[in-house]
């Protein structure tokens, strides 16, 4: 017992030492920095920014200016909170601040070092972003789909005219939504309105984004990362490995079909395919899947929250 509670008090002591050492590199950085709040020693200013992070934010850039300083744990961020400001980062130094901070939950997916979403901006990123734009977001791939959009509205009318009893509304807009998504990338429905798989998926997208966007202090204090203290990672990593399994499925069927000889479906995972054959250990069958994930989580992710 004695021996534990020196183990214990050492930690601490370590943890304490490097803070402050941490903290005392930071001031003196901080002379190269915009203005902004003092924080506490170790914590900054993370009791400040609290639960509504853009208010509490506004209110201290009405204090310290449209360009600060926060820092948030061992976090060093510059804040933009003016329009002017924003304009001077994102289209004059565009290249300077094109680079992202992964968060701790993100780690929990396989290989999402791949994903288009963190790589730096590099020919490969530049090559990913234009297939994702011309594959999904384009005004002629939006206008091929207006048939089936209509299409889906009509059916989905007719089943509630038709229902016998109470009709989960949320479901079934998810369900046909997700259908959409599903023909826009696999050409095929993926859900049906009475089915439990609808649920389950849906239940999928919500822990990702969940788990993505829950402030997690393994992201302001890096050391702690390997403790995973929230499990917030290990949570995020079962629903990316069931996402990914759903993907696999499709991978494997769209695989059999081409072998088999029968007609392309011309849609986003044959374009992915293509890439993968023509570019081989640079984007493999992983890489495919973390991209279908990165494209299927945020728009499915707009009809769960609507």
């Amino acid at each position: 017992m004695e021996l534990f509670s020196h183990v214990f008090l050492s930690f601490f002591v370590v943890i304490g030492i490097h803070g402050l050492l941490h903290y005392t590199i930071q001031l003196s950085r901080k002379r190269k920095l915009p203005p902004g709040p003092i924080g506490l020693p170790v914590v900054g200013s993370l009791f400040q920014v609290g639960k509504r992070p853009h208010e509490s934010l506004a209110k201290l850039a009405n204090t310290h200016g449209p360009l600060m300083t926060v820092q948030l744990g061992f976090v060093t961020t510059v804040v933009a909170s003016s329009a002017d400001m924003a304009k001077e980062i994102l289209q004059k130094h565009d290249q300077a601040f094109s680079g992202r901070t992964v968060p701790d939950s993100v780690t929990g997916q396989a290989d999402y070092d791949v994903s288009v979403a963190w790589i730096p901006t590099e020919p490969r990123w530049r090559k990913l972003r234009k297939l994702c734009n011309t594959q999904i977001f384009t005004t002629q791939r939006l206008d091929a789909l207006q048939g089936l959009r209509h299409q889906m509205v009509e059916e989905m009318i007719s089943y509630v005219k038709e229902a016998d009893g109470a009709v989960n509304i949320g479901r079934l807009v998810f369900a046909n939504s997700l259908n959409l998504l599903s023909n826009t990338i696999f050409s095929v429905d993926i859900a049906d309105y009475k089915s439990e798989a609808v649920q389950e998926f849906k239940d999928v997208v919500w822990s990702i984004m969940e788990n993505d966007g829950k402030p997690n202090i393994a992201d302001f204090f890096p050391w702690l990362k390997p403790l995973d203290p929230q499990g917030i990672r290990r949570n995020a990593k079962v629903a990316y490995d069931r996402l990914h399994a759903i993907c696999d499925d499709f991978i494997d069927r769209r695989l059999q079909r081409t072998e088999s000889g029968l007609p392309r479906s011309g849609d986003f995972l044959d374009a992915l395919l293509d890439y993968s054959h023509e570019n081989g250990s640079e984007f493999n069958r992983q890489a495919i899947k973390v991209l279908l994930t990165l494209t299927v989580v945020p728009l499915s992710f707009n009809v769960v929250t609507s």
